[in-house]
């Protein structure tokens, strides 16, 4: 049998749960830092905001002004605790300045998943932080619409209604939303802070959205418990969970997901440099799988992860999971995309070649 990690890097894969700027690649932050001086870049931050950069050991040399190479760039990734990840994510917002900034963006993260042999992609889009930064609907839209059309990757985008906004601000972006008329917009998610903001108060901007024709993730059971699960199915009806790992703990709720069929969006280097598991060996990923919950495979924030797609699949296997239940996974992530039911069979009819392919050489 060949070189299993070779065969996760050739065979064809799906995305469900990779967020636009967290897959941003060094070369293009490095582009971005390089091209208008930090100063200018964070002219429009609030003091608050620059006390944070200025606390952070891994940003602060960045906040001199001068030209990055990409291996210096490489440092910025470099946090010791989650709240240090948040800020320099939070960072990389004030670089992104314009459409031709978002184009960029972009168009690398594209380029980027290509190499990978993903083919299908549904990004997640932080809509509101792009508006704030001046760029104007129509070009962000513009974008986007690029985006999707580029070749090598269909792409399709889930925004990201940001918890954090609250229920009239969430409800006030799914307007922005539905003014857009993006045809690539296919559905939503919920990020942010989850403990803070549970999911039943975005009730009516689900059921807004649900209304609209739009698809629904949530970001839930990652850093609160399984009752935020619970609650992202009981209230906002959510088709698939973003994450969702932490349904473990209660064995009712896992009964349910397996026999409803509603599956997660796991992210297992995610999990542990987020710090909701300590190991790979204490993820819960295989519990899960075995008792049949639905499984997709993702790499979230991969650029601040350290991570690919294929090295997601590589650790899962390395748990214990078997090639059958790997192949089942990578399955799962044509099987539940936000997709035409006609679009899954010939992307899953094409997959199987492919794996029968890649495993008959020798």
């Amino acid at each position: 049998m060949p070189e299993i990690r070779h065969v996760l890097q050739e065979i064809p894969k799906s995305e469900l749960h990779v967020h636009l700027r967290g897959a941003m690649p060094v070369e293009v932050l490095a582009e971005l830092l390089n091209r208008q001086p930090i100063d200018q870049a964070l002219g429009s931050a609030p003091p608050g905001h620059r006390a944070w950069f200025e606390r952070c050991a891994n940003i602060r040399p960045f906040l001199t002004p001068r030209k990055w190479s990409i291996e210096e760039v490489s440092g910025l990734f470099r946090y010791d605790s989650f709240n240090q990840f948040l800020i320099t994510y939070y960072l990389t917002r004030y670089l992104v300045r314009d459409a031709s900034d978002l184009r960029r963006l972009v168009a690398g993260v594209l380029e980027n998943l290509r190499s990978q042999n993903v083919v299908y992609a549904e990004i997640t889009i932080a809509l509101e932080g792009y508006l704030r930064q001046g760029i104007p609907l129509e070009s962000v839209k513009a974008c986007l619409e690029e985006g999707a059309k580029l070749n090598g990757v269909r792409v399709q985008w889930i925004v990201d209604l940001i918890r954090d906004l609250g229920r009239d601000g969430t409800l006030a972006l799914l307007d922005k939303i539905f003014d857009l008329r993006c045809e690539s917009i296919v559905g939503i998610t919920l990020g942010g802070s989850e403990p803070l903001f549970p999911p039943a108060q975005f009730s009516e901007a689900y059921a807004k959205a649900r209304e609209h024709g739009l698809r629904l993730t949530v970001h839930a059971g990652e850093s609160a418990g399984p009752e935020s699960v619970r609650e992202a199915i009981r209230e906002l009806g959510a088709e698939r969970i973003g994450h969702g790992v932490r349904a473990i703990e209660d064995g009712e709720l896992v009964a349910y997901l397996a026999e409803n069929q509603i599956p997660l969006e796991v992210c297992p280097t995610s999990n542990l440099r987020t710090g909701v598991y300590p190991s790979y060996e204490a993820h819960p990923v295989k519990a899960l799988f075995e008792a049949g919950v639905p499984i997709t495979i993702n790499s979230d924030d991969p650029t601040f992860f350290g991570t690919t797609l294929a090295e997601e699949y590589a650790h899962v296997h390395e748990m214990g999971v078997p090639v059958e239940g790997i192949y089942e996974m990578i399955r799962n992530g044509f099987r539940y995309a936000f997709l035409p039911e006609s679009d899954i069979e010939r992307y899953l009819g094409e997959l199987e070649k492919e794996w029968e392919r890649l495993l008959s050489r020798r």
